[in-house]
């Protein structure tokens, strides 16, 4: 609301106009969500990436894949706090296998759990090494390595594309900020634009193309990794 009477004012020196503007809300809103929920998806897979690296080591330190599991929970403890992401599913995990639930199939509720694509990757390679008989601890290694390297490489793309949406909010600044700066220094400077159809119909038009800049902006940014 306070936004949209701003930009009434701003533009038309009548922030009743402004109240045209709430229809776009929800619009912007389910675009925010869209952009937090990617974020705390890169952010969850960070932590599964952590929780696979310090179960390797436990596996190839000659842990059982449980023992593995509640030594990952004690290792991430060090890192993230207790109401973090991958410490609460490790601990639902660990609450599964101590209800004798088999750990693929703690895995596999996991996987369903969280959405995330690594981990049921991982939940199903592992399901695969169990009912195969293979070699499990090469498995999980070279599933691991994989995994970090796919999650290391998507981080870097994610920091490239944060800075790149930084630039853009900074720009989206810049022509509301120059209205601001005239209409608060240099009375006057700008009035044939509020006074009179034809500059009303020219910022009007004007911030048809400023909103179509600003959606580009995001198009581009917008890339989901």
């Amino acid at each position: 609301m306070a936004g949209c009477l701003g930009a009434g004012e701003l533009l038309y020196r009548n922030m009743a106009v402004g109240l045209v503007f709430l229809p776009i809300f929800p619009f912007l809103r389910k675009r925010w969500e869209g952009q937090r929920r990617q974020e705390e998806a890169g952010e969850h897979a960070i932590q599964f990436k952590d929780a696979l690296i310090s179960i390797k080591s436990s596996l190839e330190a000659g842990y059982s894949m449980e023992n593995a599991i509640l030594a990952a929970g004690d290792d991430l403890a060090c890192i993230y706090p207790d109401e973090c992401f991958i410490r609460v599913e490790l601990e639902r995990i660990m609450r599964s296998i101590a209800n004798s639930v088999p750990v693929e199939e703690a895995f596999h509720n996991f996987a369903v759990r969280s959405g995330l694509e690594d981990v049921q990757s991982f939940a199903e390679i592992y399901r695969t090494a169990r009912k195969s008989g293979g070699d499990l601890l090469r498995v999980i290694q070279s599933s691991v390595a994989v995994i970090t390297d796919k999650t290391e490489l998507k981080r870097e793309i994610r920091t490239i594309l944060t800075a790149k949406r930084m630039e853009c909010r900074i720009m989206r600044m810049i022509p509301p900020g120059m209205i601001a700066y005239f209409r608060l220094f240099s009375p006057g400077y700008l009035d044939i634009l509020y006074e009179g159809m034809p500059g009303q119909v020219l910022m009007t038009v004007l911030l048809f193309v400023y909103l179509a800049l600003i959606w580009l902006m995001e198009y581009i940014t917008g890339v989901e990794i």
